[in-house]
């Protein structure tokens, strides 16, 4: 009988890791044994580097599973660090072979493949079946599509991409309940799927995105891609929700659904035909993101009526900065129209906005809280601070205007550990403390708007902001309390939640 090749896959500071889920899946239905080992999870804006007992966890479990090859997903470009440091290890304790995969390696994997033994770019299913099936079979594997691979010599084969996954519905559901699964945190390493005891659970209707938004992957991703096949698909209505209602039986505390796509309205027809199903199969509340658009107000409220509660949008920059720094196409009065729309509808309006970008003038940021202040309340608003990813138009376009260097872009930077989502400690100029603090201001309903316009127009406080950035973080705070009383209330409070949020050196803005 064939001894099949026997994989575990360690994914970095992502306890959801959908990919990681998505190719196990997979494996296990064709009959390959394969771990999920989840090293520990991220926390908003800090970072712990992994304890010496973590390591000897992991190390402990690939050796208990006797794991003949070790995947390291790569999902954020911060943690490449990290994943170097456990690559060294395994290959000195356990000297098996390692493979890399994820949005960093694919796209940058010309730097990870002088790490890696081998390094898995694009879409992993296919890949890795036929590297696991091949290795199996005692067939070679240098010919194998989407692997870049380190000969003994030292050599490197680099195969080419094989066409994206055009019928996203012969992938199978992730499986939550299979028993290799790990979570190693702390000094505790748990048994299990670390998401079962959630009231969330994430779904994806797609893959790809219409757009190509400068600082997203995606504008990586499409040119990496090229030629390979339609970038956006999608799976049928009848699929995603034989999903969702194998969630229903397999998550006990579920109480809603997020819809991760890049953008959920992406076809009239599906949009119908799924709120027809959603509210008779599933009938839970449920979140989705949009990009502005011409959405007719009927559909958004078929959505609604389906169970959509809350809607996430992005406005990102000034309108200046939108055009010719992120590739964004959507005009003011189109992004006004839908805030309008959602408002309307009674939808849960949350916008994500980017600020710290090297461009703006002071003329933008007014304009940018101007246009902020016509939003009807109430709604949340989401500040970032702007990340350069590898290979991204964006990262093209500043580094050939010498606004940034090569150390500024994650990998060799980690910006993404300290300031992914914003907070008012973080040092700034006192122009950029000044508008964010009113931009903080906006959200809270307990502060007139006629107040915030006049603190606008304060010329004092414009050069001495401290006073309004303390303000301001007791005004954050004091929302942030309310927003966890809600959350409480309706029973969505975890222990999770609390580990990844809770950073008072660190307040988000909400």
């Amino acid at each position: 009988m064939t001894h099949k090749a026997n994989m575990s896959f360690i994914s970095l500071y992502d306890i959801e890791n959908n990919a990681v889920r998505s190719i196990c899946t997979l494996l296990r239905k064709k009959g390959f044994k394969v771990s999920e080992i989840y090293f520990k999870n991220w926390v908003n804006n800090h970072f712990y580097l992994p304890k010496e007992k973590e390591l000897d966890n992991l190390i402990n479990m690939l050796r208990n599973t006797h794991t003949e090859i070790a995947g390291i997903s790569l999902r954020a470009s911060a943690y490449l660090k990290v994943a170097a440091m456990i690559t060294e290890i395994i290959k000195k304790e356990l000297d098996i072979p390692v493979i890399w995969g994820g949005i960093h390696p694919t796209l940058v994997p010309e730097e990870c493949i002088e790490i890696a033994d081998i390094v898995c770019v694009g879409e992993g299913e296919y890949p890795i079946l036929e590297l696991l099936t091949n290795i199996s079979e005692h067939r070679p594997i240098d010919m194998i599509q989407n692997l870049w691979i380190k000969t003994q010599d030292g050599d490197i084969i680099k195969n080419a991409l094989r066409p994206l996954i055009e019928n996203l519905d012969e992938l199978p559901f992730s499986d939550y309940t299979a028993q290799d699964k790990y979570y190693i945190d702390a000094d505790r390493v748990s048994i299990g799927d670390p998401l079962l005891k959630r009231p969330l659970f994430r779904a994806m209707a797609s893959r790809g995105c219409f757009y190509e938004c400068s600082f997203c992957y995606n504008s990586a991703m499409k040119r990496i891609y090229k030629d390979k096949g339609k970038y956006f698909r999608y799976r049928s209505v009848s699929n995603v929700i034989a999903e969702l209602l194998h969630a229903k039986r397999v998550f006990k505390n579920l109480k809603f659904i997020r819809f991760d796509d890049e953008i959920f309205i992406f076809d009239k027809g599906w949009i119908k035909e799924f709120c027809i199903e959603y509210k008779k199969e599933i009938d839970l509340p449920f979140e989705c993101f949009l990009t502005p658009g011409n959405y007719e107000e009927e559909l958004l409220y078929q959505l609604k009526s389906a169970g959509l509660r809350v809607v996430y949008m992005g406005i990102e920059g000034p309108n200046r900065i939108n055009r010719i720094l992120y590739n964004r196409v959507f005009s003011e009065d189109n992004i006004l129209n839908n805030v309008k729309m959602f408002h309307k509808l009674g939808l849960n309006a949350r916008y994500q906005v980017i600020i710290d970008d090297p461009l703006s003038t002071e003329e933008d940021k007014k304009g940018l809280f101007e246009f902020l202040m016509k939003f009807p309340r109430p709604f949340e608003l989401y500040l970032f601070s702007l990340t350069v990813f590898p290979k991204t138009l964006l990262a093209e376009k500043l580094l050939a205007q010498g606004l940034i260097k090569e150390s500024d872009i994650e990998g060799r930077a980690t910006k993404t550990f300290s300031q992914l989502r914003v907070d008012l400690s973080c040092p700034r100029s006192k122009s950029d403390q000044f508008w964010t603090s009113l931009m903080v201001l906006i959200t809270k309903n307990f502060i007139p708007k006629s107040l915030i316009y006049k603190v606008s127009k304060s010329k004092f406080l414009y050069k001495r902001p401290a006073s309004l950035v303390i303000f301001s973080q007791i005004c954050n705070f004091i929302k942030m309390i309310w927003v966890v009383f809600k959350i409480i209330l309706k029973g969505e409070l975890t222990f999770d939640m609390v580990k990844q949020w809770l950073n008072p050196k660190s307040l988000i803005t909400q």
